[in-house]
């Protein structure tokens, strides 16, 4: 198993099991405050323990529940306060910050009509009685709205020192919205995501570049995922007695027990993040298991290892059980769910480490509910897909795998290297559509094919980098990016594209294995921009604050073109010269023969521009009639440069970047002045138009 640091140090597993986390639940009555350490072991440092049980009502959408929360300080300083998110109340009415940013949509999708969610907690006090709920306080630290309730503090009575832990019991009842932004209620499906009061991170100074120790906890914003510390949970879902055998949640199903009216289902997950749960009636339920020793190739196995340098034996994959929910109108599909998934754990495993949690669960929404589609949470994800992408010739449009693939990555993004993504969302959705983009093509060859069209991840991603007039850099909170597409493109898109150029400019084998030392040395741990641009250039050798500030802290696009090329035969001198020092009179015998008189000499003029303001080292290849062929090498600092040649052959063709390395280049169309025909533009053009024929079609599996 893959070694994990976290803030105190290196580990190699999650042995430790949730019998420990109940243990330290149990103690440390009296003060509040236990005495001994943080839940501890390999993997992830634990920086809090939960044991809890909920009930759901389908009917009234209602839920309620009794979170046991042990919290450790793991930073520097006394800590003053908690603070929690409660989530829910993103959902609560239109002047929530959510509502006010979102115009109440997310992806086209709108929440139905009256079905408000929200969140109370209803009681809050520690092991020794003391009462938190009375010292409550809704706070709105990024934009002061005070009709958002996603962000409360619960003052401590005495400050809880370094090392120690605090236990507390939560009381809450809430509602669950429509299904609409990452959760919510669908008739009798349901899933809970951000459903429970969640502590916040509790950052140490010079966590992430912070000056000050603090609590990070920001509201539910519009263009917002999440960021959260690692934990154990211990949690038993309650529904009616109809969902029994249809249930999944976080981590592995230990037990489901049933009364005359009701099913129990407990779960238990060590060293994660968050804690998800869904269940619908109507899943079937399809088990099957990853098996490295058959589901792994062991050619592509021995090429990752060569890219890596490393051995065969050195990235070994771990088993993981696989439990696919999936829709009776999309059984035929749960093939290509379930092979995109082996994909994915042996693309994403081979290149950064094993995948280290036993369990994983695929969960496809029901039509109607797809405001649940595709999303991410650790050891269970959703999808999503259209019956008519199962048959042809819609078959070969890769939707299903798409979000498989996808949404499975951030396990390792979002869910072991725990990025803010609040505040950093490409370190999880740009590094996340990278590699989602590169399984995908060397799984499938490409994303869409259909009725001969192909495009390919690289191609879909690289054609929404449009004209380049990019208003945002990709760095930069979520909240902020300016509104129209902004935040998906500088978290998604832009970033993957930066990625792949990043490779071709130092190299497959560097990239690789630089990205591999980043993950292996900060999963668990949190990492900032500048943590990645750190490892990054220490792992390379190389100092690439040139190309970092530019791709990722600006709004520069890069763009090179050919303006002009022009070859043509040189007239023969005419007129008086001087010959070593002897005047002489040369041409007059061309005059007899007219104005077109001239030799086998020709003059090649070639203009190159930067269109963008992204600086970039710019390769220009000359081509000749006679098979001569000449590259030029340009610094790309000024607006433009100009190259005159004397050759005895015409000029066919001038082309920047030939070989493709820049992959931010925004406009591939202008790259070349060719003097003979050639299909390499509308080939380029064509791309284009597969871009929004595969959005068109990929909306089909998202559209309720």
């Amino acid at each position: 198993m893959p070694g994990g640091r976290g803030r105190s140090g290196r580990g190699t597993g999650f042995g430790v099991g949730f019998a420990v986390a109940v243990a330290l639940l149990a103690g440390g009555a009296g003060s509040g405050v236990a005495q001994d350490t943080a839940p501890a072991g390999p993997g992830p440092e634990r920086v809090y323990t939960i044991a809890m049980s909920a009930t759901y009502d389908p009917g009234e959408r209602s839920i309620a529940g009794t979170e046991h929360l042990r919290w450790h300080n793991t930073s520097s300083v006394p800590v003053t306060e908690l603070q929690l998110h409660l989530y829910l109340n993103a959902f609560a009415s239109t002047k929530t910050t959510f509502f006010r940013e979102s115009g109440g949509q997310l992806r086209g999708v709108k929440i139905p009509p009256k079905t408000w969610g929200f969140i109370e907690v209803t009681a809050m006090r520690t092991a020794a009685g003391d009462d938190l709920k009375a010292g409550e306080q809704f706070i709105s630290p990024d934009d002061g709205n005070p009709d958002d309730r996603t962000v409360a503090r619960y003052p401590l009575l005495a400050p809880l020192p370094p090392g120690e832990s605090i236990e507390v019991e939560i009381e809450f009842a809430g509602q669950m919205p429509g299904v609409f932004a990452r959760n919510g209620a669908h008739g009798d499906y349901v899933l809970g995501g951000q459903w429970f009061p969640k502590v916040a991170v509790f950052e140490d100074a010079g966590v992430r570049g912070r000056a000050e120790a603090g609590w990070n906890c920001h509201q539910y914003h519009a263009h917002s995922e999440f960021y959260a510390d690692f934990g154990d949970y211990d949690v038993s879902i309650t529904l009616p007695l109809r969902y029994r055998g249809h249930i999944g949640g976080t981590g592995r199903l230990v037990e489901e027990t049933a009364t005359a009216d009701t099913v129990t289902a407990r779960f238990v997950q060590e060293g994660v993040n968050d804690f998800a749960w869904t269940a619908d009636p109507a899943f079937v339920v399809v088990p099957d298991r990853f098996d490295p020793l058959t589901d792994v190739c062991a050619v592509e196995q021995g090429r990752i290892a060569g890219l890596l340098g490393l051995t065969p034996e050195e990235i070994t994959l771990l088993p993981v059980d696989i439990t696919l929910l999936v829709r009776p109108e999309n059984r035929s599909q749960a093939a290509r769910y379930i092979s995109s998934l082996k994909v994915a754990l042996a693309g994403y495993g081979l290149r950064l480490g094993a995948y280290p949690y036993p369990h994983f669960t695929l969960v496809d929404p029901p039509r109607g509910a797809m405001g649940s589609a595709g999303m991410e949470y650790v050891t269970l994800i959703t999808l999503g897909t259209h019956p008519l992408l199962g048959l042809w010739p819609f078959d070969e449009v890769r939707a299903a795998e798409m979000v498989t693939i996808h949404e499975f990555g951030h396990n390792y993004w979002m869910g072991m290297i725990a990025s803010n993504e609040f505040e950093e969302s490409w370190l999880d959705e740009g590094i996340n559509s990278y590699y989602d983009m590169i399984v995908t093509d060397e799984a499938y060859g490409s994303q869409v094919e259909l009725l001969g069209f192909e495009a390919t991840a690289f191609d879909n991603n690289h054609a929404s980098l449009g004209g380049g007039r990019y208003t945002d850099p990709i760095v930069r909170e979520s909240w902020r990016f300016r509104t129209g597409g902004s935040y998906g493109f500088n978290s998604y898109a832009r970033p993957a594209v930066t990625l792949r150029h990043l490779e071709n400019l130092v190299g497959t084998t560097a990239f690789h294995k630089a990205m591999r030392a980043f993950f292996q040395e900060w999963q668990f741990r949190h990492p900032s921009t500048a943590d990645f641009e750190r490892s990054f250039q220490a792992s390379v050798s190389r100092d690439l604050t040139w190309f970092f500030e530019q791709a990722f802290h600006s709004t520069r696009a890069l763009d090179y073109g050919v303006r002009t090329v022009t070859s043509s035969k040189l007239r023969r001198v005419r007129g008086v010269v001087w010959r070593d020092g002897v005047r002489t009179l040369e041409g007059e015998e061309d005059e007899d023969k007219g104005e077109g008189a001239e030799d086998e000499d020709y003059r090649t003029v070639v203009v190159v521009d930067r269109l963008g303001e992204f600086v970039h080292p710019v390769t220009v290849e000359l081509r000749w009639a006679d098979g001569h062929v000449e590259r030029r090498e340009w610094d790309g600092q000024e607006r433009w440069v100009r190259w005159e040649v004397v050759r005895s052959a015409e000029l066919v063709a001038a082309e920047v970047d030939l070989d493709d390395l820049m992959a931010l280049d925004v406009n591939r169309l202008n790259n070349g002045r060719l003097l003979e025909e050639r299909s390499a533009p509308a080939n380029k053009l064509l791309v284009h138009m597969l871009f929004w024929l595969q959005n068109l079609l990929a909306a089909t599996a998202f559209v309720g």
